[in-house]
């Protein structure tokens, strides 16, 4: 993994997940970001988190509430981790 220079923290609002400076963060957006390499933790407005990350060998890893990087096969997500885990596949995707 790659030590990103700055962590945005998306924010669920209206059902739509928002960058902190403000637009809405859609594919297009987020790609932008990680291009940048930076990295976007999804903040659940109940209380919960969700990183995603590439290791320099290409395996997906998920940090889950600021736990431990975890290879994405070995954790479960909730349902509102998995819609940002589509996210960033769109986000990948357009790139």
């Amino acid at each position: 993994m790659t030590d990103p220079a700055e962590v945005y923290p998306l924010i669920l609002r209206d059902g739509r997940w928002w960058l902190p400076y403000g637009p809405e963060a859609d594919a297009e957006r987020l790609a932008a970001v990680f291009a940048s390499d930076c990295q976007v933790v999804f903040l659940w407005p109940e209380g919960g988190s969700f990183a995603f990350d590439v290791t320099d060998d290409g395996a997906e890893v998920v940090r889950l509430d600021y736990g431990a990087w975890k290879p994405l096969g070995q954790v479960a997500l909730s349902p509102w981790q998995e819609a940002a885990y589509r996210l960033v596949q769109d986000a990948i995707d357009s790139m």
